[in-house]
């Protein structure tokens, strides 16, 4: 009879129906499609594939290359590439120095490039650096650290040494008043530093007067 065969060509048509419209409403945490697709939602999805759609992210967010708009297309495995907001970066703080331009929000991939005070350097061991906004955040903590010390000879070529002598009261990172650090293709091998050797607290032994 005719009804017989109406269950596995309906079965059929639903599985051909999935195959080719693989795709379901994304869902965009801190971004949004055309508000249409909302309201409409069970007439435009599942979405056929090569079909594209355009999505923003909120303020404050951006697409992973650093723009406010993204496209995505369906593809059999789903959306292509997967819609995603990553939240900017905010300007950091920075002690005894200053930085270039008066932005305060950036996004993805972008530099913020900082300078420090005359008598202070950047961990590298320079006046200058720039750090960026990442995914996870900026790239490196900006600072600036006061110099205690001089450099006793100085050169800027690759695998030279540089060596530098800390001021009385200071010593650098090793526990010396005077230490050498190469120049390698990533920057130092140590950064110069010097720090004050009456930071920690002094250990103290009481005794019992009689």
């Amino acid at each position: 009879p005719p009804f017989l065969l109406s269950f596995p060509l309906t079965l059929f048509l639903n599985s051909c129906s999935s195959a080719n419209k693989p795709c379901g409403l994304p869902h965009i945490e801190n971004g949004k499609i055309a508000q249409y697709y909302y309201n409409f939602r069970s007439y435009y999805f599942p979405m056929r594939k090569a079909k594209k759609l355009s999505y923003s992210c909120t303020i404050g967010y951006t697409t992973e290359t650093g723009t406010q708009d993204g496209r995505i297309t369906c593809t059999a495995e789903g959306w292509s590439p997967v819609p995603r907001c990553y939240q900017k970066c905010n300007k950091p703080l920075l002690e005894n120095g200053f930085f270039y331009g008066t932005e305060i929000y950036f996004k993805i991939h972008e530099k913020l490039q900082y300078k420090c005070n005359p008598g202070y350097h950047t961990p590298s061991g320079g006046t200058e650096d720039t750090v960026q906004c990442q995914l996870e955040g900026w790239s490196s903590r900006p600072s600036c650290t006061k110099k205690f010390g001089r450099i006793l000879h100085f050169s800027l070529q690759l695998n030279e040494t540089l060596l530098y002598k800390c001021d009385e009261g200071y010593h650098t990172a090793g526990g010396n008043t005077t230490e050498a650090a190469v120049c390698l293709t990533h920057g130092w091998s140590l950064t110069p530093n010097c720090t004050s050797i009456f930071i920690a607290s002094p250990n103290c032994t009481c005794f019992q007067q009689n």
